[in-house]
């Protein structure tokens, strides 16, 4: 996360970032946050629309702030000692005791993001962390974590709320899927979300052919990459509305968000959006496509 020169805070997206700027949404406005990406887009496009700009690394159009408008940055590491100085709040002693469990069981660096980052929380607030080692070891812990009843998944109520809070026309079968995901649910009667940051991972645009909208119907078919940020999902090819890609064929989804990790081998999934085909592989951005959840 950074500081605007106007005293916005802003979150850095992608693990990608251009030489002269960050490729970033704003989360806080004023008194206003801005949780879902529609709106922070909305925001940009009435007071920064000369931000956006097409990144060939990443295939699209994006906001990319220059250096010169970021005043700070806010790193998730160094917020964890200034809010040990405010202990005496409960989110925060929740937030330290969860962070402090991660990291003394698996040895990982990892701190905070979201609204204990910015400073804008309250005690309603859920508890936001990134993790950028072990990643596999720390998927692990959370999942004993959650066996040994440590962590909690959503109820359905809180599942639902999540959803409706941040849907942008979402199918509703990710508040199902939202209960079963080991990054969200619950601890101290707090809501928590935990990114397992893996940019050794990431996927790059290069040499490729835009297919500008195509309709798929995929089946999952390899999870490993399910987990971290960004996920990715080998799939295999049931329909097609194009003869550029055919049944059978091999494609990759790739998400950096939260709502579309955790997707389980064998789900069935009708996607709408631009396809990009490439020497070793062909790839659609579920953040950008229409996605239907099937089985």
């Amino acid at each position: 996360m950074f500081e605007h020169l106007d005293r916005s805070i802003w979150t850095i997206k992608g693990c990608y970032q251009p030489n002269d700027g960050v490729i970033a949404v704003p989360r806080l406005y004023g008194k206003n946050k801005l949780k879902k990406l529609i709106d922070a887009y909305r925001f940009i496009l009435r007071y920064y629309k000369h931000y956006i700009r097409f990144v060939y690394e990443v295939g699209r159009e994006v906001p990319v702030v220059p250096s010169s408008d970021v005043s700070r940055i806010i790193d998730p590491l160094d917020v964890v000692n200034r809010l040990k100085e405010l202990a005496h709040e409960r989110i925060i002693r929740a937030s330290l005791e969860l962070l402090e469990t991660i990291i003394d069981g698996c040895g990982c660096v990892a701190g905070f993001s979201g609204s204990l980052a910015g400073g804008y929380f309250t005690e309603s607030s859920d508890i936001d962390i990134v993790v950028y080692s072990r990643i596999s070891a720390c998927y692990d812990l959370l999942r004993r974590l959650r066996s040994e009843g440590v962590l909690a998944p959503f109820n359905y109520g809180e599942a639902y709320g999540e959803f409706l809070e941040m849907c942008e026309g979402e199918d509703m079968k990710l508040a199902e899927l939202m209960r079963r995901r080991i990054l969200q649910g619950s601890f101290r009667g707090f809501k928590y979300t935990i990114r397992l940051v893996d940019c050794e991972h990431q996927l790059l645009m290069k040499d490729y052919v835009v297919l500008p909208e195509v309709t798929l119907l995929v089946k999952i078919v390899d999870v490993t990459h399910s987990h971290t940020t960004p996920a990715t999902y080998l799939c295999s090819v049931v329909s097609s509305n194009t003869s550029y890609i055919k049944s059978r064929d091999s494609i990759t989804l790739l998400t950096h968000r939260i709502r579309f990790t955790e997707l389980y081998e064998g789900l069935m999934l009708r996607v709408q959006a631009p396809a990009y085909l490439m020497k070793n592989r062909t790839l659609v951005n579920l953040d950008i496509a229409k996605v239907d959840l099937l089985s």
